[in-house]
């Protein structure tokens, strides 16, 4: 995710986050077939294509409705990836208080429970981003503690099975009650909740139909705009034709990014950095130290 200041002027030239690069190659495209129809239709053809701009303006609001709803069923994806998130770092935090404040667990069971809870959240971002999280849990867990999941499917799930069994053995143990079993258990469904909501979001993506129909529906509308512009407009046509071609290219982009929010695009979510959050707090809380992850190098305004 990009986090740098809104500065007006500075936008206007602003290339990261825009896609511009990424596009450069259909907008000159656009730019030169516009440029060539415009000089076909005014000043080769004896009967230009009787395309009138009015009807580009009618196909222009439709294809505007339609790539609103496409946003609006991206951007709720996005936002739903956003409050799962923002949930588990509170969740996170509410567990390892209750775990902290508990008289007769020892200061150890404690700490050990903690990196499991931290070692949850890594391996539960490397799990939607299709990553090896075996650093991860080299780096958290203790040798013993790695022998139950490096190497292993389904790491979160184990990790939460784990701690699930760290509880139900303090409460046999009668170091908890059952009312503090009961609440550190139903703060541990929560947690498990928000994986199965992030794993429904990216197991199940936004239909593939809709996104065919929207790239050829805009491509074809660009490359047919300057049939209509051509000999209205007349040389202003390759630039009008190539901005609104950016501009629905560009939502293009943006639906296709945000629609897979867990992903390590610069318009995506930074689990890494609410990982880190969690990871800081929690091993501050426990007083542990864990070695940095290392990570890829990424721009100093971007977080991934």
């Amino acid at each position: 995710m990009i986090r740098r200041p809104i500065e007006p002027l500075k936008m206007l030239f602003v290339v990261q986050g825009s896609y511009f690069k990424r596009l450069i190659v259909p907008q000159v495209l656009l730019f030169i077939f516009s440029f060539f129809i415009y000089f076909y239709q005014t000043h080769i053809a004896t009967e230009p294509v009787p395309l009138n701009p009015s009807v580009f303006a009618i196909l222009g609001i439709s294809l505007a409705i339609f790539h609103g709803f496409c946003n609006n069923a991206a951007y709720d994806r996005f936002w739903e990836g956003r409050k799962l998130w923002g949930t588990l770092v509170w969740l996170s935090r509410n567990i390892a208080r209750q775990v902290l404040t508990l008289p007769n667990v020892s200061m150890a069971e404690k700490q050990a429970f903690i990196r499991h809870q931290i070692a949850f959240v890594h391996s539960l971002r490397q799990q939607l981003r299709a990553e090896d999280n075996t650093a991860n849990l080299q780096r958290l867990l203790t040798v013993e503690e790695q022998q139950a999941v490096v190497g292993q499917n389904f790491i979160a799930l184990r990790l939460t099975q784990i701690m699930g069994q760290m509880l139900a053995n303090w409460q046999a143990e009668q170091k908890i009650d059952v009312w503090q079993w009961q609440s550190l258990d139903n703060t541990l469904g929560e947690i498990a909740h928000i994986q199965a909501g992030c794993e429904r979001i990216n197991n199940t993506p936004i239909p593939y139909a809709y996104f065919v129909l929207l790239h050829r529906t805009v491509y074809l509308y660009c490359f047919m705009l300057p049939f209509g512009l051509g000999n209205a407009i007349g040389w202003v046509t390759p630039f009008v034709v190539s901005f609104v071609g950016y501009t629905f290219m560009a939502l293009n982009e943006i639906v296709d990014e945000i629609s897979e929010p867990f992903g390590t695009g610069e318009n995506e979510l930074p689990l890494g950095m609410m990982c880190d959050t969690i990871e800081t707090q929690l091993a501050m809380l426990s007083h542990q130290q864990f070695a940095p992850e290392q990570k890829p190098r990424v721009p100093a305004n971007v977080v991934i």
